[in-house]
């Protein structure tokens, strides 16, 4: 089988020689089990080889290749209640330049089912580049804006996607069926051309390195977290001050010469796993998935609060006294005492950001349903088809086991927004259950 497609968008925000773009597609796949009729058996029920080259493109919203003007007619008001109109340019400086961005796609695999379709396999390896991908870049505060909205040179990355389904019991009729599949990925991008000459480009959360962001760094993860982080020496040892704190620092030069913010985390995890399950017997059915992301950061100002404030078990031990692991001014191994407060509401709370990440590694047992379906004998008098009734629970359970365990912290929060911000509480509230109960019915 061979599907070929092509698509050309063109849009009106963005000038003549940047406002349209191109994608074409191309799909191959060949069945074995189809094309050669030995090859089918009891075993292998089914083969397929499949590869596909493809692209799309993305466009920026609003207007940002133009210079607005903001106007307000009730800016201030004079003494005999007169209002004084102004006229103030935008917070974000015009890019006449700006370019769609365009994603490249390249991705390989296989879909089999074996013993009597009983088990089922889908692979999958993909190859992506991005190029001119659309953020919105901070600019200085001497320049008169905030922001521009810019394109990164070039993003490369790849992955695996794999999904395992196993019918452990399979029953015709009204017997006992269990259905159980995991599905895992695995992907990173790295930005491998920043463009625009500039070192990075903080593109969501915060510039404040107090806070930290998400940060384009060529050669790193895009959407890596920088922020200010411990000090070190030339020896790459942690500094204390003389009473017994860390130094911190916002800034550091890289051996290439490159000056950035300290790279204090990555919010990107290094898998995301799915168990999921579908159990049957007669009129009844339970399904439950669990899920698990292993790794990823986040610098997350909720435990650090709760640390610093003195809020959970952690703290309980108001005599208890720390050493910081480091070294002083002269070098010489840190030997200073602190309280319970100085470490964690000067170092934890207020001091470097480095000091507020956290593995955001959480297993979760994502969704819970059960229900039941009315045998149709009991519907022979009703102008019901078919009638049904669930129950549901989503988030019933978590453990962000890497984070301490008073806080009870739920790592699926949304710091910065919707966007391409993550890895960020900024005293999110916290994640809720949810029930439901569902009734479907044909008639």
């Amino acid at each position: 089988f061979v599907t070929l497609a092509g698509r050309n968008d063109w849009v009106s925000n963005l000038p003549t020689k940047n406002n349209n773009e191109f994608y074409p597609s191309a799909s191959v796949s060949f069945l074995p089990t189809a094309a050669l009729g030995n090859l089918k058996s009891n075993t292998l029920n089914y083969l397929k080889l499949r590869a596909s080259l493809g692209s799309s493109a993305n466009f920026p919203t609003g207007f940002p290749t133009l210079q607005t003007l903001n106007l307000d007619s009730a800016e201030f008001n004079t003494d005999n209640d007169g209002d004084i109109p102004t006229n103030s340019l935008s917070f974000v400086r015009a890019n006449p330049d700006l370019k769609p961005e365009l994603i490249k796609e390249f991705e390989v695999g296989f879909d089999v089912k074996l013993w009597n379709n009983r088990i089922d396999l889908s692979f999958s390896y993909f190859d992506r580049e991005t190029e001119d991908l659309i953020v919105n870049q901070p600019l200085p505060p001497t320049t008169g804006f905030g922001l521009t909205t810019t394109n990164i040179g070039k993003i490369e990355g790849d992955g695996i996607e794999i999904d395992l389904g196993i019918d452990i019991f399979k029953n015709d009729g009204d017997g006992f069926n269990w259905n159980s599949r995991v599905n895992f990925s695995t992907s990173q991008e790295i930005v491998t051309d920043l463009g625009n000459n500039v070192d990075q480009i903080i593109f969501a959360g915060s510039t404040n390195s107090f806070r930290g962001g998400n940060a384009a760094i060529e050669g790193e993860q895009l959407g890596i977290i920088v922020g200010s982080r411990v000090r070190r020496d030339a020896n790459g040892d942690f500094l204390v001050n003389a009473s017994g704190s860390y130094t911190s620092e916002s800034n550091i030069i890289l051996d290439d010469g490159r000056n950035i913010t300290p790279i204090i985390g990555n919010p990107n995890p290094d898998y995301i796993m799915n168990f999921i399950n579908n159990l049957s017997y007669r009129n009844f059915n339970l399904g439950f998935q669990v899920s698990h992301t292993s790794g990823g950061d986040i610098v997350s100002t909720t435990i650090a609060t709760l640390l610093g404030r003195g809020l959970i078990v952690e703290t309980e031990d108001r005599e208890n006294t720390f050493i910081l692991p480091g070294v002083n001014a002269n070098g010489q191994t840190n030997e200073t005492q602190i309280n319970n407060s100085q470490y964690y509401f000067s170092n934890v709370l207020f001091g470097p950001a480095e000091l507020r990440v956290y593995d955001a590694s959480v297993l979760r047992l994502q969704e819970v349903s059960f229900g039941y379906t009315v045998p149709s004998k009991f519907l022979e008098k009703t102008p019901f088809g078919s009638l049904s009734i669930t129950a549901s629970g989503y988030n019933l359970w978590f453990d962000a086991y890497n984070t301490p365990g008073g806080a009870n912290f739920d790592p699926n929060v949304a710091g910065v927004g919707v966007g391409n911000g993550r890895g960020f509480d900024f005293m999110n509230g916290p994640s809720s259950k949810r029930y439901g109960v569902s009734i479907k019915a044909t008639f």
